[in-house]
């Protein structure tokens, strides 16, 4: 389809922007001081890991047009093999004029008149008006409060921190502890309570959207609300599953999302930041700017398309249609926690589409009421289920023993998943951080 590679699939980024709005904010530093650290990493490259030299060929990119060969071919016209120094130098000078003009830039100076016309000789539609008139949004966060008094923030619509608040706040209920995953029976119940909160609550953001667009305030107070959440909890039978997404109170299909990129950041004072971007694909739409090296995105895909149904019957949700100006639906769930004094405990967010909720959410289970350590939340085996497919995702080291459990409770199984957390914990004074072994992340302390 036209939304999933292509010029078309492009809309108009937001990312830098966003940067640029918050340093104006909160800033106190040169921004040229603070980009040029990526400006002396760009130009001094960085090694390609195996995941990525897998990703540039399984997605086909090996090709004249989508102007990779830059970055993965080297002087022989032979392509670089993993472990290979990646030099992108056309970026490189992009992100140099960022540090010089400013976040803006790419909205109404020298990158944009570059950007576009790329875009343009491509077969893109977005003009210089779209882009001068990008605004980033300043929104409140989606919170819940649990039993144990901490609070959780996350991203409000359209992202999908709605939903990670409904599957934390049907779960605060059963009040887990380490006991409910000691042995075999306590693990599979408890297991099963998490896949069916994940079944309900990722029901529910079939009906997510823009909140420039939709009205979906009653919706979101339900989404946060203990009593909803303890109706939804009634309704989950520990001895069964079903198969219907209808049960689940799904009215419209999920087309789910695709890849990301998370950092989570705290400081000396307990400020912390919890960041998820997205260009949608591995490689955004499969292309990059000749004149800037910018990975286009391919973030139209992330739109519904009302008119088309799915296998079970279910048309894709109005309320994520594509229209201009309009922000598609996104699975990014950055997430800080605060104890009850009001202090930062806990960031997290995670990249990997439709995976990221369950997989935040999974994290901070671990974490916090399992009372795991960060690196044994974020390296456990993990579990997924997101209605559509109608079956549990798993992780390699899911013992088999859960696995059959869990089948004889009436799910069904397949081993795909792929989800990249990153996590910072704080306790007694100490921060504790991981970086999923998964991707190849890393952790850096500055004193």
């Amino acid at each position: 389809m036209l939304g999933c590679l292509g010029a078309l699939a492009v809309a108009v980024p937001g990312e830098l922007k966003g940067y640029w709005e918050l340093y104006k904010r909160f800033g106190t530093l040169e921004w040229k001081d603070l980009v040029q650290p990526a400006v002396d990493l760009c130009n001094k490259g960085y090694i390609m890991t195996k995941h990525q030299y897998n990703a540039f060929f399984k997605n086909k990119l090996d090709d004249e047009d989508t102007n990779f060969n830059e970055w993965f071919k080297d002087k022989n016209n032979e392509y670089k093999k993993y472990g290979s120094r990646i030099v992108p130098t056309k970026l490189c000078k992009t992100l140099s004029l960022i540090a010089v003009n400013g976040g803006d830039d790419l909205y109404n100076g020298t990158l944009a008149k570059m950007f576009l016309d790329d875009l343009k000789e491509a077969g893109g539609i977005i003009t210089s008006e779209d882009l001068e008139k990008y605004e980033a949004e300043w929104m409140d966060p989606i919170s819940i409060k649990f039993s144990t008094q901490e609070t959780v923030y996350t991203s409000p619509p359209p992202g999908s921190g709605a939903i990670l608040t409904l599957i934390l706040g049907i779960l605060d209920g059963y009040q887990f502890d380490r006991d409910n995953i000691e042995d075999l029976n306590s693990t599979v119940l408890t297991y099963h309570r998490i896949i069916e909160a994940f079944k309900y609550a990722y029901a529910k953001r079939t009906e997510l959207g823009d909140t420039n667009f939709v009205n979906i305030s009653d919706l979101l107070s339900n989404l946060t609300s203990q009593e909803y959440a303890h109706n939804i909890r009634s309704k989950i039978m520990d001895n069964t599953t079903f198969q219907d997404p209808k049960h689940y109170g799904a009215v419209f299909y999920d087309k789910g999302d695709h890849g990301t990129a998370h950092i989570s950041i705290i400081d000396q004072n307990g400020d912390a930041i919890s960041i998820t971007s997205s260009i949608n694909l591995f490689f955004g739409n499969g292309m990059t700017s000749k004149q800037t090296g910018i990975i286009y995105n391919s973030v139209i895909d992330d739109f519904s398309f009302p008119y088309f149904k799915n296998y079970f019957g279910l048309p894709g949700s109005p309320n994520n249609k594509m229209q201009p100006g309009k922000r598609p639906l996104s699975s990014m769930s950055p997430t800080i926690i605060v104890d009850k004094d009001g202090d930062a405990k806990m960031v997290v967010g995670a990249s990997g589409g439709t995976v990221i909720t369950s997989t935040v959410a999974w994290t901070i289970i671990r974490s916090l009421w399992f009372e795991e350590n960060v690196k044994e939340a974020v390296d456990a085996p993990r579990i997924h289920h997101q209605l559509y497919p109608m079956q549990i995702m798993y992780e390699y080291g899911v013992l088999q023993q859960v696995l059959d459990g869990l089948k004889a409770l009436g799910h069904k199984m397949q081993r795909n998943l792929s989800s990249i957390v990153c996590a910072l914990k704080k306790e007694n004074g100490k921060i504790t951080a991981n970086a999923d072994y998964r991707k190849g992340g890393d952790v850096y302390g500055l004193t």
